[in-house]
């Protein structure tokens, strides 16, 4: 028999037992389900991977100093660097702050410096404005930029370690103030000076940002100039510690560049200092790491359920076998082949396979909708239903094909005799 004829006789006979072929491809519909989430949420965490590698800047290293740096230090280190390495300073942010704009006092945010080069890893925002220069910092002028968060129906988290400084209301009361009011280029005074606005930092929606969390503000936050900073915070010179970051441009160079920063570091402040760098590329491998260790778990769940499906394939398909022997003696009396009947069995199983892999993508999606952390920002790849259906046909033509086998070894006069 051709193909299409083989299709045809099968969907015939699947359509004639309904609920016998319901129950044998139910079990394949639960394996599937569990194939499809896994797939869909392993992909979405991989593209989540990659956007935040894309945008964190390459041969990325951070490295903590229980001490501050000054521009001097600044030199001596970019010349120990390879070359095109972007350096960056950040002292730890000041909690609780409030500016006042036009006598209107607005609370709940933090403020810290950076340098021009600040924004050479992680930075997901769209600048209005300009961004803080060398010459911002060289003058210590007296400016800053605002984070601006859009419109958002989910409440976005912000406020991890407001409730030691303020509360959560005031951070709040920022983020709606600085969304409605367009400050860029006014003045603003908090600490006791005051401050022009050069640039707004609109930060990316929560379903669109690719940063990893660590990268992503937990607060309202004003930029200043790294030595801008220190300026108005002299005393924290004293007490607080720097974060450095660096960015070779070339993973294959990290290495040299961590042994630089851990030289120069030692250099600075005695033999006691001991740094510990933090490879970008490590934090990704852990997370590659733990997405597959993930994948494994729901897999296994899911080749179980596979496996369950398969025996149902093979019990239905050995009582088939047994109900239609005569049949099957008839058809080989009339010409038809071994091979006539191995693919006729075979062809109902995979079919049953077939409707169970599209009944399983159904619930799957139904579990991503109702148990993924962020379903809109799930998304469907075509490898993955490829492969579900793939999966869903193998494992019926793997189940199949000893019933189906042992059918095409009856002798036509045994099989006319069966009653």
């Amino acid at each position: 028999m051709k193909l299409p004829d083989l299709i045809a006789t099968g969907w015939t006979e699947i359509i004639s037992h309904k609920m016998r072929s319901f129950l044998s491809f139910f079990a394949i519909a639960i394996g599937i389900a569990t194939f499809f989430y896994t797939l869909s949420a392993l992909s979405q965490r991989y593209r989540d991977i990659d956007r935040a590698v894309k945008i964190s800047g390459k041969g990325r290293l951070d490295v903590t100093t229980e001490h501050p740096l000054d521009m001097t230090q600044y030199a001596t280190l970019k010349e120990m660097l390879p070359e095109h390495t972007s350096i960056s300073f950040a002292p730890p942010p000041v909690y609780g702050q409030q500016f006042t704009y036009k006598n209107k006092t607005v609370g709940g945010f933090v403020y810290t410096g950076v340098l021009p080069s600040w924004k050479d890893a992680s930075f997901a925002y769209r600048l209005e404005g300009r961004f803080i220069n060398w010459k911002d910092i060289a003058n210590k002028n007296r400016v800053t930029l605002i984070t601006v968060y859009p419109h958002e129906k989910e409440k976005r988290n912000l406020y991890e370690y407001i409730d030691n400084y303020g509360n959560e209301e005031k951070a709040e009361e920022i983020t709606k103030f600085t969304a409605q009011i367009n400050l860029l280029n006014q003045q603003i005074i908090f600490n006791n000076e005051t401050f022009t606005v050069i640039g707004l930092l609109h930060a990316p929606e929560i379903k669109n940002d690719p940063r990893f969390p660590q990268d992503r503000e937990w607060s309202p936050v004003l930029y200043i100039p790294y030595t801008t900073f220190y300026d108005i915070q002299p005393a924290w010179r004293e007490e607080f510690s720097t974060e450095i970051r660096l960015v070779t441009g070339n993973e294959s160079s990290v290495r040299q560049a961590a042994s630089a920063i851990v030289s120069f570091l030692r250099s600075q402040f005695g033999i006691d200092e001991k740094p510990q760098p933090k490879f970008f590329h490590d934090e990704v491998k852990n997370r590659i790491k733990d997405a597959r260790a993930d994948l494994n778990k729901m897999l296994f769940l899911g080749l179980i359920a596979m496996i369950a499906g398969g025996i149902g394939i093979m019990n239905v398909t050995m009582a088939v076998i047994f109900s239609r022997t005569k049949e099957i003696g008839i058809r080989r009396a009339l010409g038809a082949t071994r091979r006539d009947i191995l693919a006729q069995f075979l062809v109902e199983a995979m079919l049953l396979g077939l409707c169970g892999s599209f009944a399983g993508m159904l619930l799957g999606y139904g579990a991503v909708l109702h148990m993924a952390a962020d379903a809109r920002q799930m998304t469907f790849s075509w490898w993955v239903v490829a492969l579900s259906v793939l999966i869903a046909l193998v494992t019926s033509f793997l189940f199949a094909l000893y019933p189906a086998w042992q059918a095409s070894k009856l002798r036509p006069v045994d099989a006319l005799k069966y009653e």
